[in-house]
């Protein structure tokens, strides 16, 4: 997990689901070497990179990102080429997809990134019972990378059926749609300098999905089979199958069963 000041829910969430288990939380120092204001992802990546399948953790959850168009295409480019690396190698990135809405920028709905990049998973965030999306959570579509075939289903069913009007002229209808799937990301209570506290964000939202994955991963394990690796295509797959995802409606004393 990747996690840090902002993000105090980070490592309380895996724990909800496998409470058991021991979460390796990292931090990196940094900037973007295109941009002084952005995350120094290639840094971790490039660390992933060289580190051996043996001791390479499966599966990430990140809890930060910046406004796509910040991101320089060629810095973009770079951080997709390692995105593939890694789920080439059977690790499942998840990030969260961030707690703008829709990320209004004068006239047009500013994608958010990593999120919107076609090689990760984007978690959005959900409230209450039963669930409904929460506002704070961002989603939309990439301005650079077109919609992917394994969402174009989905996404399609999605425009032709919205209940309210899109503003079709401020986002990229054709671009890759983000987030992928949605977890609670509300009243999380986290106890912080010994102040117990509720806190909101898919900053929370991610590392609960991560969870679930997680105990997918270690049943697949048990069974002699690799690890889930690049989520979406499998996702958007049961989706389609199901029209629910019910592996995210899983609680944390649940036992998944996993093919």
């Amino acid at each position: 997990m990747l996690g840090g000041k902002g993000c105090v829910a980070t490592p309380v969430e895996l724990r909800r689901v496998s409470p058991k288990s021991s979460v390796p939380v990292a931090g990196f120092t940094g900037r973007a070497p295109d941009n002084p204001q952005n995350e120094p992802f290639l840094k971790w990546l490039s660390l992933l990179a060289n580190t051996s399948d043996a001791q390479a953790p499966k599966l990430f959850s990140t809890s930060y990102g910046e406004d796509e168009s910040s991101v320089s295409l060629a810095y973009a480019s770079r951080l997709n080429a390692e995105f593939i690396k890694a789920g080439a190698r059977g690790i499942s990135l998840l990030f969260a997809s961030g707690d703008s809405g829709a990320n209004c920028k004068g006239t047009s709905l500013e994608p958010n990134w990593p999120a919107a990049s076609p090689y990760v998973t984007a978690v959005g965030g959900t409230t209450g019972g039963p669930e409904e999306a929460v506002g704070l959570s961002s989603g939309g579509f990439s301005n650079r990378y077109p919609r992917p075939s394994w969402q174009q289903d989905a996404v399609a069913e999605y425009l032709a059926n919205s209940t309210s009007p899109l503003p079709s002229a401020s986002f990229n209808r054709t671009g890759r749609g983000f987030p992928d799937v949605a977890a609670q990301a509300t009243s999380f209570m986290v106890v912080s300098n010994l102040i117990p506290l509720p806190v909101d964000g898919t900053s929370c939202a991610s590392p609960t999905a991560a969870g679930v994955f997680s105990l997918l991963n270690d049943i697949r394990l048990q069974k002699g089979k690799p690890t889930l690796g690049f989520l979406n295509p499998f996702l958007y797959q049961v989706s389609t199958r199901q029209r629910q995802l019910p592996i995210l409606r899983l609680r944390p004393n649940a036992h998944p069963t996993m093919p």
